[in-house]
């Protein structure tokens, strides 16, 4: 059939007008995404700020349940902190649908977001009209369907929660300039959390919480790995407050930063150069390349050990608990206070007691969890690599590992027989032969910034104390999760002395020169720490009516975060107390990396002044 000219023309038309509406449409819906675009783009920081707000809500739903007995008052809150999340995840939701430039796009990333989005609005529809019952219609006679899906949520938005910190790291990383400070203020954060945490009522057995300055001196214990305590950790703590330690202890003992960075890791294509470079002081490293790979190997190393600990306490304590819940909670905390030398214990008196001090599946497996987490993660990862080529195995070791292993085998020799010989007809006086050398070797190791004990310190004589004191402060190994003054800077330092002795103008060690950097800033280490405790004791002795070889011993214990004690920690006054938090925060970031930070840096000068000497004797 032909159609007339007429209906023709008007055809052409029509498609004419419609080319130029699609074209004005087009034009006009590209101003409009711009303005969208704009708006997102100046809207992000609000919506920034609104998720942190969503966040605090979330963990505050979590936390009321877990940590306060649920009073009418109390849920009542809880069901309207609910309501806001539910509230604020639809708003925000929404909000972001409205102002994004490409809607289509944005609901197919989101769409999952959209479909919790809608039975969001559901259930806070059945909220505010209870009789509705809209979300009883939906889930028909399943328990507490509500209930159900807002812990699904939470779950939810505190994992996202999670994701976008991870996702911020990177950012954050990028803006330090200090690398020590930033250090600093890590641990500071991870201090101040863990106190919060455990100054709930749900913490602690009596449903009161611990006080300020008992949760202060518990939560920097356990970040620094220290180990010295107020309350018996055994009996004063819920679940939730013994699962908080265990938590602040793993991530003080490899550190919050390199932790989150290697959660980071896999939901991304990796680190940028400055951002490895801030890293690079906290992992160990030295080759600003390698730091993501060297960050692998300690956590990865780190879980590995302790998994391999806990199996070994599980096995050792195969007949001393009545369920098997409750021991593999004990393996896994042991393991892990173990091998982050952190000296916390599920038991009173620690490992002195007729079940843990003689047994040796127990002795054996703390023993090498705590030279493994003392060596240092540089050194044990050399030690790895080198076993694929053993006929070249002591000519390949780097000089700095050779140091590390001769120190601490030395150390661990001549404090075992110190205290062998010492302490034979004392403290050791009812063991049998094999079970002195035992209880001896395990304290020569513990004492060097582990903080177990298989018999009573306090009850330990002078001599065998002051011998203590000189391992505490010795300490474990750099890039590892030990205190003290560390066994290279012990080293370097004996190794000068008698170099200086024998009228060397410098210093070799292993048939290499030592660069005189490295013996400055040993001395200036042994210089700070020894200011840092005599004055720490001094105000101790000011403020506590205890045995001077005492808050000696309770000194050098917190600053080398080593955690044995002679039974004064908890009967120390809340100013004892605070002395005692600094020198465990100062002992663990290192006294020298905390002036490093706050202290103003000048540029190293291109002039040398001429040399004169100054008569020393």
């Amino acid at each position: 059939m032909k159609l007339p000219y007429r209906w023709k023309q008007k055809w052409l038309q029509f498609l004419r007008e419609w080319k130029k509406f699609k074209r004005d449409a087009n034009l006009n819906l590209r101003y409009l995404q711009d303005d969208l675009y704009e708006i997102d783009k100046a809207a992000f920081p609000y919506f920034r700020a609104f998720t942190v707000v969503l966040s605090v809500l979330v963990i505050a739903s979590i936390l009321i349940p877990i940590g306060f007995e649920l009073t009418p008052e109390l849920i009542q809150l809880n069901r309207q902190i609910e309501s806001w999340i539910l509230f604020g995840f639809v708003t925000n939701f929404l909000l972001r649908l409205v102002l994004t430039s490409d809607q289509v796009t944005y609901l197919k990333k989101r769409w999952f977001e959209g479909v919790v989005s809608v039975f969001s609005v559901f259930l806070l529809i059945d909220i505010g009209i209870s009789s509705i019952g809209i979300i009883d219609f939906l889930f028909g006679d399943e328990p507490n369907p509500e209930g159900v899906f807002l812990q699904f949520l939470k779950g939810y938005l505190l994992f996202i929660v999670v994701i976008k910190f991870l996702q911020y790291l990177p950012e954050l990383l990028d803006r330090q300039k200090n690398t020590a400070r930033f250090l600093v203020y890590s641990f500071l954060s991870l201090i101040a959390a863990g106190t919060f945490l455990l100054m709930l009522p749900g913490a602690t057995q009596d449903g009161e919480g611990l006080l300020f300055i008992d949760a202060l001196f518990t939560s920097t214990s356990a970040v620094c790995v220290t180990g010295l305590i107020v309350v018996d950790t055994a009996t004063h703590f819920t679940l939730f407050g013994e699962l908080v330690i265990l938590s602040l202890i793993q991530l003080g003992g490899i550190g919050i930063v390199t932790f989150a960075t290697f959660l980071f890791l896999f939901i991304s294509g990796g680190l940028g150069v400055g951002q490895m470079n801030t890293l690079k002081g906290m992992v160990g490293e030295s080759n600003t390349s390698l730091v993501t790979s060297t960050l692998k190997r300690v956590v990865g190393f780190t879980f590995v050990v302790e998994l391999i600990g806990a199996i070994g306490y599980y096995l050792s304590w195969e007949v001393s608990f009545p369920s098997s819940g409750q021991r593999i909670l004990f393996s896994i905390f042991h393991a892990i206070s173990a091998f982050c030398n952190a000296g916390f214990s599920l038991f009173t008196n620690s490992l002195a007691d007729g079940m843990n001090a003689t047994n040796i599946g127990v002795n054996i497996t703390t023993v090498i969890l705590i030279v493994l987490g003392g060596l240092g993660f540089t050194t044990i990862w050399e030690l790895i690599r080198t076993q694929t080529d053993r006929a070249r195995w002591r000519r390949r070791l780097s000089i700095h590992t050779r140091t590390v292993l001769l120190t601490t085998v030395v150390l661990i020799t001549v404090g075992t027989a110190l205290i062998l010989i010492m302490e034979w007809n004392q403290t050791l006086g009812g063991y049998s032969w094999g079970n002195k050398m035992l209880v001896s070797l395990f304290q020569s190791i513990t004492t060097r910034t582990a903080g177990f004990n298989t018999i009573d310190t306090g009850s330990i004589g002078i001599s065998a104390t002051l011998v203590m004191i000189i391992l505490m402060f010795i300490g474990g190994s750099p890039a590892s999760t030990a205190g003290g003054i560390k066994t290279t800077t012990f080293a370097v330092l004996m190794r000068s002395l008698a170099m200086t002795i024998r009228g060397y103008d410098r210093m070799e060690l292993f048939k290499r020169t030592v660069p005189n950097r490295v013996i400055f800033r040993a001395m200036t280490v042994i210089l700070l720490a020894a200011s840092c405790i005599s004055v720490s004791t001094i105000l101790l002795s000011l403020v506590e009516d205890h045995a001077f070889m005492d808050l000696l011993f309770e000194e050098v214990s917190a600053f080398a975060t080593v955690g044995l004690s002679r039974g004064i920690t908890a009967e120390l006054t809340p100013w004892g107390k605070l002395i005692i938090v600094i020198s465990m925060f100062l002992g663990r970031v290192g006294i020298l990396t905390f002036m490093v930070a706050f202290a103003n840096r000048l540029d190293t000068h291109e002039y040398k002044y001429p040399e004169e000497t100054i008569m020393v004797s």
